[in-house]
């Protein structure tokens, strides 16, 4: 079994956060799997449309079983991309959160008109990627991404969009501020997880195996210490 980690954004770092994983990063870490049994970490809040497309179609054809494991959030384009694994699970504290993509723009009304009618394309994407998984149907899954839909593990998996939910214990969002900020419907968890950390403890790279084991040592109940500040991770 390979363990590959998408913690952080996808493609270029769209918040100022330093961790990042593009597509030719990930592609380059399927490939050095060589067909092995593959479980990628997720825990992010989006990114590059386009990079998270690509790495949705490198899992649908790697030919080794695939295991996404949704671990504190996955929002935005992680989300879709999160869900093309052969089988979705999810940690019982993760978040995950669907919505209408959205790009900046410079021009006169004819190139507004042109950027409008990619993003509804690009939606039109993104959509039928939902509508694949949870078998929904595709006006149900645009309500949901019109209001900006969190949910936890339950919600998540009682509407098809993961398999099954992990017993691990709970780990904390990678997100920062100038992220959150971008997101209408966020919970207020999420802004507390901010505002409530501080650096009083030592940094956790949470792709070592000894990060786990911490979490895992002092139980589900002391899990949360563990929070994300600006892609640092804090034992509080």
């Amino acid at each position: 079994m390979v363990d590959i980690y998408v913690y952080g954004d996808i493609g270029e770092s769209l918040w100022g956060g330093d961790a990042s994983v593009s597509a030719a990063d990930f592609a380059k870490q399927l490939r050095d799997a060589n067909g092995d049994d593959v479980t990628i970490h997720v825990n992010s809040v989006g990114g590059n449309v386009f990079d998270a497309n690509t790495m949705s179609e490198l899992v649908r054809s790697y030919k080794g079983r695939t295991t996404t494991s949704i671990e504190g959030i996955a929002a935005s384009a992680a989300s879709f991309f999160a869900l093309t694994a052969d089988s979705v699970v999810m940690n019982p504290s993760a978040l995950l959160m669907v919505h209408n993509p959205y790009t900046s723009c410079y021009g006169d009304a004819d190139e507004m008109r042109r950027t409008a009618g990619m993003l509804d394309k690009v939606r039109s994407t993104i959509t039928g990627q939902y509508v694949r998984k949870t078998g929904m149907d595709e006006s149900e899954v645009e309500g949901m991404m019109d209001a900006e839909t969190w949910m936890d593990a339950s919600e998540a998996l009682g509407l098809g969009f993961v398999d099954s939910i992990s017993d691990a214990a709970p780990i904390a969002a990678r997100l920062t501020r100038s992220a959150l900020d971008r997101f209408k419907a966020a919970p207020d968890s999420l802004m507390e997880q901010l505002d409530c950390a501080g650096d009083t403890g030592g940094s956790i790279d949470p792709s070592e195996p000894k990060a786990e084991a911490q979490g895992t040592e002092a139980g589900a109940e002391a899990a949360p210490r563990v929070v994300c500040i600006d892609g640092t991770f804090l034992r509080l």
